[in-house]
């Protein structure tokens, strides 16, 4: 087992992203408590830093950037609040997802739409939520077979389908896109050219019909059904704060690299 200093600087670390100051060094060495270490991480996760370093975190892999004379600054500032927010106010990982994945309207008033700013190809944008959300990279399986994991091409176009009926157009302020369901467009298969329907991946082909499609998916990907999200946002989490995931890396969770 660690010593109490050891435990106190890691535990202020990795929960805040700040060493421990003298004052509260002192008071956790004086602190004859048995349980003291157990209520030093409650203090820790109840400070705002802990927020703001997953919030870093998430706008990492949500791709809060902008892109000059492509993606000003505005949108993706206000996606950026929008995701300390959630975070902050602690919205369910699950809600946060469906919120973000079904979102529509304009990048200034719904900021959670600015997720489809930066990758604007169906087959891009696929592949990033397969690696975000999932843990599972689909780009292999775009030209041919999955080589090292159980995933097609007929998977890949069917799970691409999902993002097939994505509409953009600007605002009336140039700075500002509109994301909404078109309700329109499909994904085709690579070899053949054939209209590929939507498909969970390792799931079934669910019923989309009058209904956006990205709602949808982000349905399956946060419950119980999928197998996927829910180890995924666990092996994250652990590498966080062990320095490895338990699958590493932890957005290639597959047959082929078991856990360590």
């Amino acid at each position: 087992l660690c010593t109490d200093e050891v435990f106190l600087r890691r535990v202020t670390i990795d929960i805040t992203g700040l060493l421990p100051t003298v004052e509260e060094y002192q008071a956790f060495m004086a602190d004859t408590d048995a349980n003291k270490r157990a209520k030093l991480v409650d203090r820790l996760l109840e400070r705002k830093e802990f927020s703001e370093i997953w919030a870093l975190k998430w706008s990492e892999l949500l791709m809060v950037k902008s892109v000059p004379n492509r993606i000003e600054y505005k949108p993706m500032f206000l996606y950026s609040q929008w995701i300390t927010r959630q975070i902050a106010s602690g919205v369910p990982l699950d809600e946060m997802v469906r919120n973000l994945l079904g979102a529509s309207g304009g990048s200034f008033s719904s900021p959670a739409v600015n997720f489809y700013q930066i990758e604007e190809t169906t087959q891009k944008t696929a592949e990033n939520v397969a690696q975000v959300f999932l843990g599972t990279r689909l780009q292999c399986a775009q030209c041919h077979n999955h080589p090292f994991d159980r995933w097609t091409m007929n998977d890949y176009y069917a799970f691409t389908a999902f993002f097939a009926q994505i509409g953009r157009k600007t605002g009336e302020d140039y700075r500002e896109t509109i994301i909404f369901d078109a309700r329109g467009g499909e994904a085709t298969h690579l070899v053949d050219g054939r209209v590929m329907k939507p498909k969970f991946l390792g799931g079934v082909e669910p019923d989309t019909v009058g209904q956006d499609r990205r709602a949808v998916l982000a349905a399956w990907i946060t419950s119980p059904e999928n197998p996927y999200f829910a180890v995924n946002v666990a092996n994250r989490v652990w590498a966080h704060f062990m320095g490895v995931g338990v699958v590493e890396p932890v957005d290639d969770v597959r047959v082929s690299n078991p856990p360590s």
